[in-house]
């Protein structure tokens, strides 16, 4: 069994993408999404509307939260903002960003396949996934995929690449794009690839293991919207994802902010850390930057310091992890903090916003900046090979598919819902 198959993809039109497309829903804020929205009725995060962005008396109407999904994609329809392709199409995606930490001029690059995937149970070893999801957010989800009849951020998915497999993409990345755009600091290009070209990419793929590094809600949702539906082996049957080969991932890390709730001094919390590990000062954010793995950074109280993380306290990949070392040698035995998922004195700062970032919400709530060295890309397969769970924001992968860039219409599949499709609609 293959594990990609195309589709009747639809890609935004050039002219329409910087009014539509977004960064992932989760990249904002409830306040920045309202302003973005408030002043854009064509956003696309009009569409990926949740909870949180509709008053409270109105959160407890998911039906109405949902249509309005719906109303807002089908006003991308009535507008024609994309254009649609009628025969299984596969699309190569390429995402480029600047790195400016690494000097004028670098860059990242990587291209990926988007595709239909088949949709897995958790326990199935074709799909490996690395981290737990919440039941709540999942379900919501699935009702968002089956009322609007659409998805569009795809599940991000990796796998060991291959010679053979690099050089077929590059080869087919030859030829003008589809799409060519310039949006929020990410440069993004779109192929579109069908017929022989298409099948020599799905099997060149073959059925080779996948391993999710974004998305694990968006799988899981798919999965109860195939397990409610009366045509499991239909539409619903597949979910739309985009495969990078693991030799191109960029893994950054999500550092933590802890706050004390035993109100130590600065002394007493450097003698707590001189009994985990050796802690030497540093001078500043920079140089207390961990550039090896088992080293950690720490802001406190206005002063920058680098922790060796003791031995994992177990020989499972899990446990070789810097999160988990940290978990099990700091955050539990000094601080109490079990449930790092749950707990409300611990918080996060993803890698691309900065270190300064993390010193500015350090110093509003009086916390404990801890600095991580990312997770890699083989230390994320070795746990999902092993069937284990990372920690809570082990790894921040960037840059990310854009929202509203591509959009599978289940209805183009056969998947029919007569309330969701206005009369002489073609896809009936």
């Amino acid at each position: 069994m293959t594990v990609l198959r195309p589709f009747p993809g639809l890609v935004i039109r050039p002219e329409w993408a910087e009014r539509v497309t977004t960064g992932p829903y989760d990249a904002y804020s409830p306040p920045e999404r309202a302003a973005i929205a408030a002043v854009n009725q064509f956003s696309f995060l009009h569409v990926t509307r949740s909870r949180e962005d509709v008053a409270p008396e109105r959160r407890h109407d998911v039906e109405g939260l949902l249509n309005g999904c719906s109303a807002a994609m089908q006003r991308l329809y009535e507008v024609d903002a994309y254009v649609q392709h009628d025969e299984p199409t596969l699309f190569l995606y390429r995402l480029e960003m600047d790195k400016p930490e690494h000097g004028p001029g670098s860059t990242h690059v990587q291209t990926g396949i988007m595709g239909l995937v088949p949709v897995t149970e958790e326990n199935d070893r074709k799909i490996l996934r690395h981290e737990a999801v919440r039941p709540g957010r999942t379900d919501l989800l699935a009702m968002h995929l089956t009322t609007v009849g659409a998805s569009s951020s795809p599940v991000s998915l990796t796998f060991r690449s291959s010679d053979k497999l690099s050089q077929e993409m590059s080869r087919l990345c030859c030829v003008t794009p589809d799409l060519k755009t310039d949006d929020g600091g990410i440069r993004q290009t779109v192929w579109s690839i069908t017929g022989s070209d298409a099948d020599s990419l799905i099997n060149l793929l073959g059925d080779c293991t996948l391993y999710v590094t974004d998305g694990h809600h968006r799988l899981a949702a798919a999965a109860t919207a195939r397990s409610r539906s009366a045509d499991p082996d239909g539409p619903l049957g597949w979910t739309q994802a985009v495969l990078f080969p693991d030799s191109e991932m960029l893994v950054l890390p999500f550092h933590r902010i802890v706050v004390d709730q035993s109100n130590r001094t600065t002394a007493d919390l450097l003698e707590a850390f001189s009994t985990v590990g050796s802690i030497q000062t540093r001078t500043d954010a920079h140089s207390a930057r961990p550039s090896v793995p088992g080293v950690i950074g720490l802001y406190l109280d206005g002063n920058w310091y680098s922790l060796t993380l003791p031995e994992a306290s177990g020989r499972r990949p899990v446990d070789l992890l810097d999160v988990s070392r940290l978990q099990d040698s700091v955050l539990t035995p000094l601080f109490g903090i079990s449930d790092v998922g749950s707990d409300e004195n611990i918080s996060y700062v993803p890698g691309p916003l900065g270190l300064d970032v993390l010193v500015e919400r350090c110093n509003d709530k009086s916390g404990i900046g801890f600095v991580m060295y990312p997770t890699s890309v083989e230390e994320l397969m070795s746990v999902a090979d092993a069937g284990e769970r990372m920690p809570p924001k082990s790894s921040y992968f960037e840059p990310k598919p854009r929202s509203g860039v591509f959009i599978r219409r289940l209805a183009k599949e056969g998947y029919v819902r007569d309330d969701l499709l206005p009369e002489g609609d073609t896809d009936r």
